[in-house]
Parts: structure tokens; sequence; C-alpha cells
């Protein structure tokens, strides 16, 4: 078993907007509390090479919009799943608990222009 305090957690930060912490225990999953504050990525899309992403909303609202999908509005309670090489932005103010397995490579993650 593994436990850690909620400050324990390795701090990152992907933008102004988008920041938490990462919490991992092999390259097979890990879980990261994520705090949006606005729109991520702003004017692009992001994505994963490899990473399948769960993801539960904890506190606020915002809204999820996926390439070729309609945009859907999130609340607390709110659960998304993403695939691997699915583009995605994050737009609100909200806090989520989102799980990825392969866990989180900063090297895997993308954003390309919405253009």
């Amino acid at each position: 078993m593994r436990y850690w305090r909620d400050t324990e957690g390795e701090e990152f930060r992907n933008s102004d907007v988008c920041y938490g912490r990462s919490y991992a225990t092999s390259d097979q999953v890990d879980v990261a509390k994520i705090s949006i504050r606005g729109e991520y990525p702003a004017r692009a899309w992001a994505y994963n090479e490899e990473a399948h992403e769960m993801a539960v909303i904890i506190s606020g609202t915002g809204w999820l919009e996926v390439r070729g999908e309609q945009r859907r509005e999130l609340a607390e309670g709110d659960v998304m799943y993403l695939s691997p090489l699915e583009r995605f932005r994050w737009g609100g103010e909200f806090d989520m608990i989102v799980s990825c397995g392969p866990a989180f490579d900063p090297a895997k993650h993308h954003e390309e222009s919405k253009a």
C-alpha cells in the first residue's frame, strides 16, 4: 500500500489555468488532483499518445470539448473517459481527480492548434 497526504504529491503546472498534484507508484497507473481556472489549452487541442484518462469532477462547474463532438457541461460528480489520441479541451472553474493508465508522461502529452 502507498499513502500520501494531499501536499505530498508532485506539484505540476501545465499552464496558468491548469495545475495540480500527481501521485504515482509506477509507470502503469497514476492519479492527479487537477484544477482548471479558465480554458486549457487555450485555442488548441490536448491529447495523450498512450494514456487512457478517467476524470471525476469533485467541485465547481465547467465544460469538456472533444473534437468532433458536442461540448459537454460539467458539474460535481460527473465522470469522463478520454481515449489515447482523442483531442480535447477543458474550460471553467473546477477541480477534478484524473487517473491515467499507463501513467501520465509529459513527453507523451501534446497540444495542437485548433485550426
